[in-house]
């Protein structure tokens, strides 16, 4: 499968600049999964995904650059919330049809009182309630959107006075977040960066999403949506930075120190699934040196690139009668991000970045060849940093390693049935599952 972009090329220099843009568009029909068995091995994820340009019938077309939403596994809508607010699910989901089993964030520039909104499931967050064989005509949709306010996403939620007027808050819901804050699929294609992630990161971003919310609850904060300086990526990329996961971004800053703040939704996919899939790992130095790594390490005992981490892909839906379904997104290149649809194509082409087993069988094999070299290097009289210093973070980087192929052999005696379902998957199964 080809994977079509737009590829915009930023060139900077001292006193001017220009946009170079070439446009790629093309039917995507093929759904890219691991499969429901990544569900029952892996409790808590993070989805961050970059959705493609909106291309309405009736409404028009929105930005090129397309949206960024993200999923949370383990993380629920808080019912009880004034405003959209999120929660820790009650239970650890082995099957995405689970109603416990995590939620949608998108941020949405119409919002007056919040920055973001959280659907409910995995099925109404990407699918809405099409049922398998039906067409995206004004019954679905109105369908899909009654589901959606019934759901409560919308509770307490105020518009911005600027907003087109609607005359129902049905008429807004359609209009103005179909396709781009639930049933996404209705409208666009999702490009997405899956990690695994621990119980505790998972109420890190929780924390800090909420804390967001509540600012402009409270009126303590106005969001001025900004594609350039405080746009939906931004929001998504700090909640993974407050789970140590990479470095957070500025925003609203002065336009020059911006530029280095630049948030693109297919740029951070892309940065988040090579991170998972090519990260620091097999160098103990690196990690070290790495101020988000060696704190992932020392305090969640986690590092980003690991088994699990993967690409997945949801097609837009089709037969549909109200949306252009031709994907068209954007990757931003240039002097300082090179080859970014080389990257795009070359992991979404690779079976160890999509698919579970593959995946599990090659951190497997890097898992080993660490453990290796590091007895390799005690037997010949050298510690692994060839440093005192490094004594105790090198046993706990090593400690750390030994655990994951522990946890990467279970996971696949487990696939090949030649475990106890209770003893097969990661720690982070329910006991009793299936």
């Amino acid at each position: 499968m080809r994977v079509g972009f737009v590829v915009v090329c930023l060139v900077v220099c001292v006193g001017c600049s220009g946009w170079l843009v070439r446009e790629q568009q093309q039917s995507v029909g093929e759904t890219i999964d691991p499969g429901p068995a990544y569900e029952q091995l892996f409790g808590r994820y993070v989805e961050l995904c970059a959705v493609s340009q909106y291309r309405s019938v009736e409404h028009g077309e929105g930005g090129v650059p397309g949206h960024a939403v993200m999923y949370l596994k383990g993380a629920c809508k808080d019912e009880n919330a004034p405003t959209p607010e999120l929660r820790a699910c009650k239970t650890v989901a082995t099957s995405v049809d689970d109603p416990e089993h995590g939620a949608g964030v998108s941020v949405n520039k119409w919002l007056e009182n919040a920055n973001w909104v959280a659907t409910p499931s995995h099925r109404l967050f990407f699918q809405g309630a099409l049922e398998a064989g039906e067409t995206v005509n004004h019954e679905t949709v109105d369908r899909t959107v009654r589901a959606v306010i019934d759901a409560g996403v919308f509770k307490g939620v105020v518009f911005r006075p600027d907003m087109t007027a609607h005359a129902s808050l049905e008429e807004t819901v359609g209009a103005e977040f179909l396709g781009t804050d639930f049933a996404l699929r209705t409208a666009r294609t999702s490009y997405c960066a899956r990690m695994p992630v621990t119980e505790t990161m998972m109420q890190d971003i929780i924390d800090y999403l909420n804390a967001v919310n509540r600012a402009y609850a409270s009126g303590r904060a106005h969001y001025n949506w900004s594609g350039y300086s405080d746009n939906c990526s931004h929001l998504l990329h700090n909640a993974l930075a407050a789970a140590s996961i990479w470095r957070p971004r500025s925003v609203q800053t002065s336009k020059l120190r911006q530029i280095g703040n630049l948030s693109v939704p297919a740029n951070e996919v892309i940065d988040l699934a090579k991170l998972g899939t090519e990260g620091p790992l097999t160098n103990g130095r690196e990690i070290y040196r790495n101020d988000e790594a060696r704190d992932a390490l020392l305090n969640l005992d986690w590092l980003p690139r690991r088994h699990g981490a993967v690409m997945t892909l949801v097609p837009a839906w089709e037969p549909n009668e109200l949306f252009d379904t031709h994907a068209r997104i954007l990757l931003l290149q240039g002097l300082f991000r090179r080859n970014a649809i080389r990257t795009a194509r070359r992991i979404y082409a690779d079976p160890r970045f999509t698919q579970l087993r593959p995946n599990l069988e090659e951190f497997r094999g890097i898992y080993v060849a660490m453990l290796e070299e590091r007895d390799k290097r005690i037997a010949g009289g050298l510690l692994p940093l060839r440093s005192v210093r490094y004594l105790r973070p090198t046993k706990l980087y090593y400690r750390y390693v030994a655990e994951q192929l522990a946890e990467v052999d279970r996971m696949l005696a487990f696939l090949d049935g030649r475990a106890p379902a209770a003893t097969a998957p990661s720690t982070e199964l329910p006991p009793g599952a299936p």
